[in-house]
């Protein structure tokens, strides 16, 4: 029941509550083999997550630790309203807000400049490039839970359901910020390639 528990995959009835908060009280308990556990199931899942909100494996790399650490403080505080898989999901995505909204109270990155303070050329983007920088900095642009749902649903893969349980919104109201996100898109997409 616990390997269950620990893959993700949703279970219904009271095991999964049993199990789930049996899981969250060996992460409050620092039970390193859990966490090692944890990170082998959801890591993977983790990075993409949090790269797709944050645009950098660096970034996605460190919501990820910081998750670990949030999961590790917050653990003894697990209610079993969700499952635990959800439960994390939801504090990497918070985790990803957070760290969007300090990328945007920093000052614009200074020009890229070598040790002898001499600027460094960047390379010229292919067309591929650009087409995936246009997507990311449209991406980018939208509210968070839109990006999130879009990010969850389109890249991910996750369903409406789960999205709703991670987002704390209904699978309805997931539907719509996704079918109304991609119709944001599709315009601001062909209003970028007629300029």
């Amino acid at each position: 029941m616990l390997q269950a528990a620990i893959t993700g995959i949703p279970m219904t009835g009271p095991a999964t509550s049993t199990e789930d908060r049996r899981l969250a009280a060996s992460c409050a308990a620092g039970d390193t083999k859990i966490f090692e556990e944890l990170y082998r199931r959801f890591g993977d899942r983790m990075k993409s997550i949090a790269w797709n909100h944050l645009g950098n494996a660096a970034d996605a790399e460190d919501a990820v630790q910081d998750t670990f650490l949030k999961i590790h403080r917050a653990a003894a505080t697990y209610s079993g309203e969700a499952s635990f898989a959800t439960w994390i999901y939801r504090i990497l995505v918070n985790t990803c807000y957070d760290v969007l909204r300090k990328r945007r109270r920093r000052i614009d990155e200074a020009p890229i400049e070598d040790e002898e303070g001499v600027m460094i050329e960047r390379p010229a983007p292919s067309v591929d490039d650009a087409k995936r920088m246009t997507l990311r900095k449209l991406l980018d642009e939208l509210p968070e839970q839109r990006r999130s749902v879009f990010s969850l649903f389109e890249i991910e893969g996750l369903s409406h359901a789960e999205i709703g349980e991670i987002l704390g919104i209904s699978e309805g109201n997931s539907k719509w910020i996704l079918f109304s996100t991609k119709k944001e898109l599709q315009e601001k997409w062909n209003r970028n390639r007629s300029l």
